[in-house]
Formats: C-alpha cells, structure tokens, sequence
C-alpha cells in the first residue's frame, strides 16, 4: 500500500453506505447483491403448515432468538390433535391490484377448527374442519359476551430479562366468517390476565361485520391470496405490559369459535419477544419487515460488495 494510501476496507465501506443512501433497498435487490439469502421473509415457497400438539415444538417456533423471555412453563391448554401447528413460507402476494402483501416470520398457527393445514385456494364460503367436543375458553367468552367453543390456547409462564417491561409478536387473524356472518371467532392475547388485541379502531380481534375495514376480502374463486381464508387482516404487531407487581407473569395466545362450531378461523403468530413499552401496549401500526431480516439483508449486500472488488482486484 502506497504511503498516504486508505486501506481498501475504509473505501469498501464508504462505498457500501453511499450504495444504502443513494440507491436504496430495491436498487441493491434488482444489483443482486442480496440473492440467495436465506430469509423466511423473502422466501417464494407456499404457506406449508405442519399440525403438531408438541409444545415444545410450538414454543420452539414462536419464540424468537434471543427473546430476553425466560420460561418457567408452558403448555397447549386446549386443543386438539392437529388444531395447531407450526408454519413456514408465510408470503401471500396478491393477484392483482394494490393490496399488499402479507410477509411473516415462520412461526405457529392457531385454529378453531380440526387442522391446521387449510387448503392453498378459496373455494368455499363456509370452510370448517370437524372438532369434537371442542371446548371454550372463559377468558375469550367475557371478551366476546359470548359462549364460545372449539378453543385453542397456549400458555406462557415467564419472566423477562432485566429492562424489559412487555412481550411483544406478529400475527395475522385469518377467517372464513368473514363478511357474511354476524357470528364471531375471536383472538386474544392476554399478558397478566389482560387482552391487548384489539384493532387499531378499539374493536376486538373479530370478525367484526360492522366494520368490514378491518379485513382485506379475498372472495371465493377472486384468486388474490392463495390460501382458504375469505378475510385476512393486515399484519400487525400485538405489544402487552406486564403487571410490574408479579415476580413471574402469564401469557395466553388464544382462539375460539363464538356462538357455534363451524366457519373455521386461525391466528399466524410469530417473533414472541420481550421489549421496552412506552405506549402502554396494544395494536401497533401494520408490521413491516423486522430487524433482523434487515440486517441480513445488510449483511448480505456487505458481503455482495466485498466479494465484487475483490474480483475487481485479481
């Protein structure tokens, strides 16, 4: 290196954030700079759902890496033997139009009905799966003032690591009932006892017929998304407080049909992690993509540029 000579790293790494501020994301996609990365966000693989009753495997795939969630116990506290599973290639991308595209972490899947593997097409308006004697979960029916049915709950004791005042995850709620009926499924997401799901308007994780704005409608034989659901809502991230009085919390991921037993819904779930709250929890804007698939990507284009001027250089 001649004197007065930068060494090659402190221009690769000029170059690489003048590339991040002048082109943007997209630009460094179309380059190539960030193919082949392995990202479940980025991934063109159909919805694949696996029915499993293992919480072990469940909590496995909801819990993201280095969570600061520190669990005493867990357990599926109802549901049957393939009611939920856990999922992989979560990328719905519509036909047609300008509604967006539903992009989400690997994770587990939730179910009022009797698997968790619904098909890959809208066919039917009144899609439901036979569960016998499914029961109701007293939370979710004081929630809906409502009997409920067909339940599926996983349980979380927990403590956080020091700093961290809630839990925090995405989902989607996806439903056949979705516009016709005036019956409800419902999603609760309860942190010490308190439901903070609720949508961005103060209605319940519902079917809610009133308001129709709540759901994307993926009609029967439209082909938008491709997968059963006639109503899907956009993905958002659920946030609870934990009760700062209690030396070890709960949490309850729960599901169930209202009223009656049929018209089948589920919850997407995934990226459970604790987080510092300043907003008092609840319903946050709809997700994007999280941080850690951003730092992949940057990871990626770091090593796509390094690579690229090292052949420069031979």
């Amino acid at each position: 290196m001649a004197a007065g000579e930068a060494p090659n790293g402190f221009f690769f790494m000029e170059n690489t954030m003048l590339m991040l501020k002048t082109q943007g994301w997209m630009n460094l996609l179309r380059a190539g700079l960030v193919c082949g990365v392995a990202s479940p966000l980025m991934a063109s693989a159909a919805l694949v759902v696996n029915p499993t009753n293992d919480v072990a495997q469940l909590t496995s795939a909801l819990i993201a890496p280095g969570s600061g969630i520190n669990l005493s116990g867990s357990s599926l506290v109802l549901g049957g033997a393939t009611q939920q599973g856990t999922y992989s290639g979560f990328n719905l991308a519509p036909s047609s139009g300008s509604t967006p595209t539903l992009q989400m972490q690997d994770g587990v899947v939730l179910t009022s009905g009797g698997n968790a593997s619904v098909p890959l097409s809208n066919t039917v308006n009144n899609y439901s799966t036979a569960l016998v004697g499914g029961s109701g979960y007293a939370p979710l029916a004081t929630l809906a003032s409502n009997t409920t049915s067909d339940a599926n709950v996983l349980r979380y004791n927990f403590t956080l690591a020091a700093g961290l005042n809630a839990v925090s995850m995405q989902f989607v709620f996806a439903t056949d009932e979705f516009p016709t009926q005036s019956v409800t499924d419902i999603f609760g997401f309860f942190v010490d006892g308190v439901n903070y799901a609720k949508f961005p308007s103060g209605e319940l994780i519902s079917n809610t017929p009133g308001n129709p704005t709540n759901f994307i409608l993926n009609p029967v034989g439209g082909g938008l998304y491709d997968i059963e659901w006639n109503g899907l809502t956009q993905v958002f991230t659920v946030t609870g407080l934990i009760n700062s009085a209690l030396s070890e919390h709960t949490l309850e991921i729960a599901i169930a049909d209202t009223s009656d037993s049929i018209f089948d819904s589920a919850v997407y779930v995934s990226g459970l992690k604790g987080v510092t709250s300043t907003t008092g929890g609840g319903i946050g804007d709809p997700g994007t993509v999280p941080e850690p698939g951003s730092l992949a990507l940057l990871g990626a284009a770091v090593l796509g540029l390094a690579a690229s001027r090292q052949r420069r250089a031979k």
